[in-house]
């Protein structure tokens, strides 16, 4: 009994991968809900990083507490740098239309050694995002 279950858990581990299991590691889930992802931003000490592209967040603003940093762009790596200060333990929640390209960002960055990142679920404009839950969002310049 006991060796199916390790066994079990082996195949788990192993059907997830290694850039998931990492993330569960640390503590932080592969995606998690706009609710709490912004309760880790204001009160936990998270950054939120929008990954869109910047036509998008004109057009429908950005997440208040979010940095802006296109998953599209070649530089995007350093750029989270930038935001992080380098800190590749901070905790990091993605955000993109509707969280295809935040888990796309998410797994770039878990490849290049950060350990504390999500995506975010249902993004900006999907069913149950940022703009469903009614939090705020401001104009992008």
């Amino acid at each position: 009994m006991m060796k199916r279950l390790i066994a079990s858990v082996f195949v788990a581990v192993l059907a997830a991968g290694p850039l998931a299991s990492s993330a569960l590691a640390q503590g932080l889930p592969p995606e998690m809900p706009v609710n709490r992802a912004d309760l880790m931003v204001r009160k936990a000490g998270g950054i939120l990083i929008d990954v869109r592209r910047p036509d998008e967040w004109a057009q429908t603003g950005v997440p208040v507490t979010a940095h802006t940093v296109s998953v599209a762009d070649d530089n995007f790596i350093s750029q989270v740098d930038r935001v992080t200060g380098g800190n590749k333990s901070q905790r990091i929640a993605l955000i993109c239309r509707s969280g295809n390209r935040s888990t796309e960002a998410r797994d770039k960055l878990l490849a290049a050694g950060y350990q504390n990142v999500t995506s975010v679920a249902g993004g900006v404009m999907g069913p149950d995002g940022w703009i469903d839950a009614d939090l705020p969002v401001r104009p992008f310049r």
